[in-house]
């Protein structure tokens, strides 16, 4: 099927490159946006890779400062990846701001303490679908993942809920930080830093 007709033009914005405050802040700035005009301002596509393949997958931001954190299973595919080679990156798409950010860092383990922190906050139908789901694995038929859920929802009605035995969190050390925004005729704005020695240092790119 040929879309190569699909097509939308982008407005145009106020320039991007006279931003003066680090990659963080400057995320930080355009993540406040991103809340008021984006459904899941914290959706992302999180690509890893293990032995010279690549994979991508939606995560869901949970936390950011310095560095940006999500959680999930070490039993998972990413989970594996991420075990492998802790070399990673997030993509956000920000449709309704024609706005994109790119960040490519390196992930290290949250500690336990903070993992369960997390885990426990979550609604508790969440923390047990999380026991219930062997991330990634066969199943034998969807029913069966309900019938695990049903199972562990009565069991632990009025108990607390078992803290998985795979379940981790990361957080992602930015080394690059890109912001993409759209602009008219395909000349879009984009700005690249870079950490060099501990410094962020800027650069502008050609669409």
């Amino acid at each position: 099927m040929d879309i190569g007709k699909t097509r939308k033009n982008y407005k145009s914005k106020n320039g991007i490159f006279n931003n003066k405050r680090s990659p963080l802040l400057f995320f930080k700035e355009w993540y406040k946006e991103a809340e008021k005009k984006v459904s899941e301002p914290n959706a992302f596509a999180l690509s890893t890779s293990n032995k010279n393949k690549t994979s991508s997958r939606m995560m869901l931001l949970k936390d950011f400062s310095n560095t940006f954190t999500f959680y999930t299973n070490t039993s998972s595919k990413k989970g594996r990846d991420i075990l492998s080679n802790k070399a990673a990156s997030m993509l956000f798409w920000w449709k309704e701001l024609e706005q994109q950010i790119r960040i490519e860092g390196t992930l290290s383990k949250l500690s336990t303490y903070k993992v369960k922190k997390y885990f426990y906050s979550r609604p508790k139908d969440s923390q047990i679908a999380a026991l219930s789901s062997n991330q990634s694995s066969q199943l034998e038929s969807y029913n069966h993942l309900i019938e695990e859920f049903d199972t562990n929802k009565k069991k632990y009605s009025k108990k607390r809920v078992p803290f998985p035995k795979d379940w981790v969190g990361f957080e992602l050390k930015p080394q690059m930080i890109e912001f993409w925004q759209g602009g008219p005729n395909r000349l879009h704005q984009r700005i690249e830093y870079k950490k060099i020695k501990g410094i962020w240092e800027a650069k502008i790119l050609a669409p």
